[in-house]
């Protein structure tokens, strides 16, 4: 009777501990190992983009062809990363995001959505090359039960200014337009600020579409020359008190998204 009571103990156990849960809110003043600030770019590169965990097209995971393409800019809003293994408590491993930060020589910052076996398991990621201070994460409303949301806010230093910058990456189905609504809510709160990341929204979602309405924003992908259309797209990066000066792109191949990179200055 003792043996069967603890192998439903452990099944129990394995059971609760596989199953996703939503990760916590924190806070912070400043990234990790964030690298000593020389003379600041004349223009800030920033990009997002989507890695999927470093799984290519070809369903290959090649981490080093995602840090490759990322190590150029400035700042980057990074979605869909790894947190390290059980082997991380040991020092015997790193998440991707410390990886990815290694190669670009970035401050990083992990943002964990989910908690899985009793960890930080999968989320997004701040990493940058200018001073971040002042950084928090929220959770955002979840309708799924298992695919968890959050959203980034970070205060930048660049060129004796600062501004706020958002990283996020919204659900697909339910509840993407309360997630949406409340990010845009956040991104209309500061003079100078830049969103970004997976919105896994169009340019016709009513909240998104009234945002590109504003004068005051802009829209840096289509600005920059690489999506005109914008119809299709739900990778965004909008601006406010910045022009867009240029751009570049990566399609999809290395990851299931483009990678998306403009070039920023103060307005």
């Amino acid at each position: 009777m003792a043996k069967i009571l603890i192998i439903a103990l452990i099944i129990a156990l394995i059971v609760v501990a596989r199953r996703s849960q939503p990760a916590s809110n924190k806070a912070g003043v400043s990234l990790l190992s964030q690298p000593q600030q020389t003379e600041p770019p004349e223009v800030l590169k920033v990009a997002s983009y989507n890695i999927q965990t470093g799984k290519g097209l070809d369903g290959k995971r090649n981490l080093l062809a995602s840090a490759r393409v990322i190590a150029d800019a400035d700042v980057v809003g990074v979605q869909e990363v790894y947190a390290a293994g059980f082997d991380g408590f040991l020092g015997l491993s790193s998440g991707q995001t410390e990886r990815l930060a290694k190669v670009g020589n970035f401050g990083w910052l992990f943002s964990a959505t989910r908690q899985r076996w009793f960890r930080e398991h999968r989320g997004n990621a701040i990493l940058s090359k200018v001073p971040v201070s002042d950084w928090r994460v929220e959770m955002l409303p979840d309708e799924s039960g298992k695919s968890f949301r959050n959203m980034t806010v970070a205060q930048i230093h660049w060129q004796g200014r600062s501004f706020h910058f958002i990283n996020t990456h919204l659900h697909t189905r339910g509840g993407r337009e309360d997630q949406l609504k409340r990010v845009l809510q956040e991104f209309a709160k500061y003079p100078r600020a830049i969103i970004l990341g997976d919105f896994n929204s169009r340019a016709n979602t009513p909240s998104l579409a009234s945002t590109l309405k504003d004068i005051e924003i802009t829209d840096a992908i289509s600005t920059a020359g690489l999506d005109l259309e914008n119809t299709d797209r739900i990778d965004w990066i909008l601006t406010k008190g910045f022009t867009v000066e240029a751009g570049k792109m990566l399609e999809k191949g290395v990851s299931d998204h483009p990678y998306y990179q403009v070039s920023l200055s103060y307005r």
